[in-house]
């Protein structure tokens, strides 16, 4: 597949990376799931992904400390952030500190397919 993209999912919930194994991967995309935000951006690091998908709320360490330590090592990676919370605060320093879009949980392919279209310009199917 050419236009294949290759996606991190940060994110502590199975179901959340068994959503997108399921619906990007069906179309053919390279999904890799990290449960462990400290295992985060070693992942990020080993491989060359064109977007990550962080959740915010995770209990061994928050999304925004991931992504600041991400922006740090790999500051060109588009990185969406997750929430099911409405956390304004935590989102507002996300925004200041790179990430491209914050995605309200729950969420439906048709949001993914959106913010993958506006971040990357490349539609999923």
């Amino acid at each position: 597949m050419a236009n294949r993209i290759k996606v991190l999912v940060v994110d502590d919930k199975k179901v959340i990376g068994d959503f997108f194994d399921f619906t990007l991967g069906y179309f053919g995309h390279d999904i890799t799931v990290v449960h462990d935000p400290r295992e985060a951006v070693k992942v990020a690091q080993q491989q060359d992904f064109d977007i990550a998908f962080l959740d915010i709320m995770m209990p061994e360490k928050n999304g925004v400390d991931v992504l600041r330590e991400m922006k740090s090592v790999i500051p060109h990676l588009p990185v969406v952030m997750m929430s099911g919370y409405s956390l304004q605060e935590m989102k507002d320093e996300a925004m200041q500190l790179g990430a491209a879009w914050c995605l309200k949980k729950p969420f439906e392919l048709d949001d993914v397919r959106l913010v993958m279209k506006t971040t990357l310009g490349k539609s999923i199917e």
